[in-house]
Order: C-alpha cells, then sequence, then structure tokens
C-alpha cells in the first residue's frame, strides 16, 4: 500500500507537526510506502515537477492540518484534523465538505463538534499516541531533594489553563510550605500570551513562580524538572503534553474534556471534572465555539492532594505511565490507520 503524507509543516515545536511526525515514522516502521510532502508542494511546484519528486495522486493523500490549509488535489484525499472548541471556524466545514472524502480526528468527543457543525463526509477515529523512547520513565522522585515543583504551560493564551494554575497556586500554598511553580513557554509567546494573575497574591508566593520562556529541543528535559504536571486545559483535540509527562510517570492534573477524556481514568493522576461553559474568544482559522474553565477550588484541592500525598501521587502516576505504553502508543495509532485505509481503499 502506497499514501501521501501531507503537512503544512514538520516544525517540532507545532502541534499538527510533531503529531504527524510521530506517526508518519511509525507508518513507515510497519512497512508502509508513504511520501512525505508539504501542502505548499501541491500549490507551488508544476506537476512536471512533482511527477521528478515521484508524487503520484493515483494513491490516496492523507493531509493532516487544518482544514483551511488542505490542498485541493487531483485524487482521493482524507483530512486528518482537530480543534479545541465545540464549534468550527468558518469555512472548515465546506472545506472539508469539497475536499476530502473522509475526516480522520483524534478523539470521539472530535465526531461530534464535526457532526454538529454540518460536516457531512465520513468521520473516523485515529487515537493520537505518546513516544515511550522520547519521554522514557523517570527512575525516581526529586521532591525530596528540592522544593515540590508544579509545572503549566503558557503557550496558546488562556487555552492550557496556566492563569488557572497561578491563581490555584497562590491560594492552595502559603509561604511556609516548600513549594515552587514553574510556568514553561515559547520564547517568542512571552509577550504576547503569557497571562500572569498575582491578583490579591502575596509578594512571597508571587517569588516562588518561575517563568521558563524558552525554546527546549527535549520537552522531556522539561517534565524531568516537574514533581507535578497541571493542565486544567480549556479545550484539546488531544493533548500531547500531559500524556507525554504521565508517560515519564510524572504526576498530571488534567481537564475531563475534549480530547483529554480518551483514557483518562487510567493515566491521569487527578481529574477536574468540575467546570463551566463560556465562549472561546474567536480566533480566525483557529477557535470557534464553547470551551471550559476548570473550577479553581478543585484545582486547588487536587493540588495539595499532590503535594500532601507525595509518594501515593508517584505510585499512581507510574501505574499511568504503564498503561499509556501498552494502549496509547503511536505504534497502536499507525496500525489503526492503516487498518482504516485497508478497510477503504
Amino acid at each position: 500500500m502506497r499514501v501521501n503524507w501531507l503537512q503544512a509543516k514538520y516544525y517540532y515545536y507545532d502541534g499538527y507537526g510533531r503529531f504527524g511526525t510521530k506517526l508518519v515514522r511509525q507508518l513507515a516502521n510497519l512497512g508502509l510506502d508513504i511520501t512525505p510532502m508539504l501542502a505548499d508542494t501541491a500549490h507551488e511546484l508544476p506537476g512536471w515537477m512533482q511527477r521528478l519528486a515521484g508524487i503520484d495522486y493515483t494513491h490516496l493523500s492523507i493531509s493532516l492540518m487544518p482544514p483551511h490549509c488542505m490542498p485541493g488535489l487531483p485524487g482521493r484525499q482524507w483530512g486528518y484534523t482537530m480543534t479545541e472548541a465545540e464549534g468550527l471556524p468558518d469555512g472548515w466545514a465546506d472545506h472539508l465538505n469539497d475536499k476530502v472524502e473522509r475526516v480522520l480526528v483524534p478523539c470521539e468527543w472530535l465526531v461530534d463538534v464535526m457532526k454538529d457543525n454540518g460536516v457531512q463526509r465520513p468521520v473516523s477515529i485515529v487515537y493520537g499516541g505518546v513516544d515511550a523512547v522520547e519521554f522514557p520513565q523517570l527512575s525516581k522522585p526529586l521532591y525530596t531533594e528540592r522544593p515540590y515543583t508544579f509545572m503549566s504551560l503558557g503557550d496558546r493564551g488562556r487555552r492550557k489553563g496556566h492563569d488557572l494554575v497561578w491563581r490555584a497556586f497562590c491560594k492552595a500554598f502559603t509561604e511556609k510550605d516548600d513549594v515552587r511553580l514553574v510556568q514553561k513557554q515559547r520564547a517568542y509567546d512571552m509577550n504576547k500570551t503569557l497571562i500572569i494573575d498575582n491578583t490579591n497574591s502575596p509578594d512571597n508566593m508571587t517569588r516562588k513562580v518561575a517563568i521558563w520562556a524558552e525554546d527546549v529541543e527535549s520537552m522531556a528535559d522539561v517534565y524531568a524538572h516537574a514533581d507535578c504536571f497541571v493542565f486544567p486545559s480549556r479545550g484539546e483535540g488531544w493533548g500531547m503534553p500531559p500524556r507525554e509527562a504521565a508517560c515519564m510517570g510524572v504526576p498530571t492534573i488534567v481537564t475531563r474534556w475534549s480530547g483529554l477524556e480518551v483514557g483518562i481514568d487510567h493515566w491521569a493522576t487527578r481529574t477536574l471534572d468540575t467546570f463551566t461553559k463560556s465562549k472561546a474568544p474567536t480566533q480566525k482559522d483557529a477557535l470557534k465555539g464553547q470551551w471550559v474553565t476548570a473550577d479553581v477550588d478543585e484545582l486547588v484541592e487536587h493540588m495539595r492532594w499532590c503535594y500532601e500525598h507525595r509518594d501515593e501521587a508517584w505510585n499512581k502516576a507510574a501505574e499511568g505511565a504503564a498503561w499509556l505504553r501498552e494502549n496509547q502508543s503511536w505504534e497502536l495509532s499507525a496500525k489503526a490507520l492503516i487498518d482504516l485505509m485497508e478497510r477503504y481503499n
């Protein structure tokens, strides 16, 4: 079997880029004859140059990207995509209905989102995964050697919930607690996305918060600095960061919502089950509809529990890491996709 694989980018720091790179590697490892290419190739290279490059549209093409980036192709195309709110940005449904014969999504929640927002093409689920080689399980906890360290991610504005973590941290702990919070984000996002909520936060707690604004080559090195990874996301298509942290045996606190729900009772250490829905800030070609905001008091409770029950949290996280390796690997994702292609070839 042969397939063309199109992405807008294969950039490590981009969610689609990392998702696709992991999946393509496993598809190739399983023997699939796969031709990776950039979506711009289909737009910009003359047909005779594409032929020189060995691109053959008589084979199925799979485009992993937002729908508005998917090219029109002279052959069969499946679109693998995702969003983080209950609506679809303007034009997404039309793009999918016009350009692809099948839509692939990484979770059940997105099946409903697609169908509720006008997608008429068949929608199939191909779960995402984790890479146990890139994210090896930590051999021992570090909380006995330094302050207990919570970590959150500050990218994508408020979507990943770092503002909620800041509020909960300052509410859950006092100057006497041997804790700190590390908020990690990309360097180029520093001035436009980081939301620091120090309202009513005493100065002594603010000093316990570190902003880590730097691009890094290895997210495993980032998670290794955490004793608890806190991810009260307002919406995820799949949710690679908390699964990657959990794969390393780091206790995780996550929202029971959207793509995070898949297997959540097996891999998450604590789950945020109380939240309110509200309109997501509309972003062109990015977000539309409702997302959720986790209850800060419940987040406070879970952060205190992880801090006060460190060994129990560590042991539960180890069970979650084992479950992820067994049940949500990229190899399983690739096998599911190959089965789907064989079924509808």
